[in-house]
């Protein structure tokens, strides 16, 4: 009796679907076809992370425009700053300042003016905050003396030149994690709340302070007080390129085409007579949206998707952070301190990078390490300072211009 009972509701089940494919299937080609062969075409084929994107002619000489006009902008607002301000390079030793803000840089022979961008960026936010921020720049290299760009910007904030503080024939890796310790001490005289460390083609947003606020108010506090645990350091960059669907976001991706699926299910009952509904129809449907949502998130691209979130700092989440990546990195005075000291007992290498000590730092101390997302900062560096090779263009092609 069971068998034939389930072997009945499964022929019902079939003629359902087919009845609903049959009845609603134009409709349901006409969604799919203008979604996806027409709309997201259109909306998505600028952004380097979507199925859709279409590589320019000339990729890097349209992001090397782009860098121009940022240069030029960042130029006409220094003038500016330079005629109608004072330098800001001293510190107001009896305020309480929060953020000591370490900008750190290095000669680049083919001089992209990554720097003044950067300081054109945060310059502006410094100065509305009266004194309860502060910047240094610490200018690396051998060749510190040929950064043309640091040495202009002193006549506005504190340069620090971090030549005469490393030792002599060391690997690039190694200077590296110097200037990172020279930096780190730098911000600690400075008796600061919190420690930002910023690399020179990390491009903060213009409403950093104000968000990083936000989200140490709003989200660390609670997430402190929920896990009884401290915390190292929190991260506000991670590379784009991966924030995309692998394995680890598999759930993620499964869990928006139900709550897709549910969603579109509801929308349609709203426009269906109302008559009773066989079941295999509203399987049918649940399905149809599923799928609809699923492809929507992965073929946009999820890199873009959490873009999105930049436009409200309430949709700001912290996650627990990976081991890579330094351009823009907070930490609490304490372990900042506690830091320095254990990078210089390490040595670092092409196999044992910054990033990954800094992780171990972390691992080691039984504290907690977090990420921001969406990122606060864009990576504007085509041009690394540690190697000639170019990085790929559709990394810089996203949703919103730096």
């Amino acid at each position: 009796m069971f068998t034939r009972c389930k072997g009945r509701y499964c022929r019902q089940s079939i003629r359902g679907l087919v009845s609903l494919c049959g009845q609603n299937g134009f409709l349901v080609a006409v969604i799919y076809i203008t979604t996806f062969l027409i709309v997201l075409p259109l909306l998505c084929h600028k952004l380097g992370f979507s199925i859709y994107f279409a590589k320019p002619k000339e990729p890097y000489k349209i992001l090397e425009a782009q860098n121009e006009e940022r240069t030029k902008q960042a130029k006409e607002f220094l003038k500016s700053f330079q005629r109608s301000a004072t330098p800001i390079r001293s510190v107001d030793k009896a305020r309480q300042i929060e953020f000591s803000i370490v900008l750190l840089t290095a000669y680049r022979a083919s001089n992209t003016h990554y720097l003044l961008q950067v300081a054109a960026r945060l310059l502006p936010q410094v100065i509305s905050d009266e004194g309860k921020s502060v910047i240094t720049v610490l200018n690396s290299g051998s060749q510190s003396g040929l950064n043309e760009d640091a040495i202009y910007l002193s006549n506005f904030v504190t340069v620090i030149n971090s030549s005469a503080h490393r030792t002599s024939h060391v690997s690039l890796w190694s200077r590296e994690k110097e200037d990172y310790i020279v930096g780190l001490e730098t911000a600690l005289r400075q008796n600061s709340a919190y420690v930002l460390m910023i690399e020179d083609d990390a491009l903060p947003s213009a409403n950093l302070l104000n968000d990083l606020r936000f989200v140490l108010k709003n989200i660390m506090s609670w997430k402190s007080s929920r896990t009884q645990s401290d915390w190292a350091f929190l991260k506000l960059y991670y590379p784009e390129k991966w924030q995309g669907i692998g394995w680890p976001e598999i759930p993620e991706l499964i869990l928006i085409g139900l709550l897709g699926g549910c969603f579109g299910l509801w929308v349609s009952s709203k426009f269906r007579k109302r008559t009773r509904t066989k079941m295999a129809s509203l399987v049918c449907s649940f399905i149809v949206w599923t799928v609809y949502f699923v492809l929507l998130v992965y073929t946009v691209g999820r890199a873009h998707w959490i873009e999105l979130r930049k436009l409200s700092p309430l949709m700001y989440s912290v996650v627990k952070a990976p081991g890579c990546c330094t351009p823009g990195v907070l930490y609490q005075r304490t372990h900042a301190r506690e830091l320095a000291s254990f990078l210089k007992s390490v040595n670092c290498s092409n196999t044992y990078p910054m990033d990954v000590a800094i992780d171990d730092f972390a691992k080691r101390s039984n504290v907690e390490r977090y990420l921001v997302m969406p990122n606060m900062f864009t990576h504007i560096g085509v041009h690394s300072s540690l190697s000639s090779k170019l990085k790929d263009f559709a990394e810089f092609y996203l949703m919103f211009k730096p």
